[in-house]
């Protein structure tokens, strides 16, 4: 339709991912097993810790997914950092939750 807005640039062309991928464009993640933790303190829980690390979890089969035995931990933040900051907060999200688990029944 004409009467619609696409956001556009003069030299960039086209805008057509999300807003928030815009700038490094990384999304890593890290599939972990962790179904005690899971048990424990449910997918909220784990995404909580997630999140105050600046990561987020996710259901391994992608967003909104049913999370039985494992989640997919992706860094949260992407506009204004660089790579391997993105990298390192993973890594270190991925450490803890594994940690927490590894906790459990021990």
């Amino acid at each position: 339709k004409r009467d619609e807005v696409y956001m556009s640039h003069p030299v960039l062309g086209m805008i057509t991912c999300c807003p928030t991928n815009i700038g490094t464009g990384m999304r890593g993640s890290v599939h972990i097993i962790i179904p005690k933790l899971i048990a424990k303190i449910g997918f909220e829980g784990i995404d909580k810790v997630a999140r105050s690390m600046n990561c987020q979890a996710r259901g391994s089969t992608g967003e909104h997914s049913e999370v039985i035995d494992r989640v997919d931990i992706s860094n949260w933040r992407r506009l204004g950092h660089p790579e391997y900051n993105l990298v390192e907060d993973m890594i270190k999200c991925v450490n803890v939750i594994s940690q927490m688990e590894d906790l459990i029944d021990s």
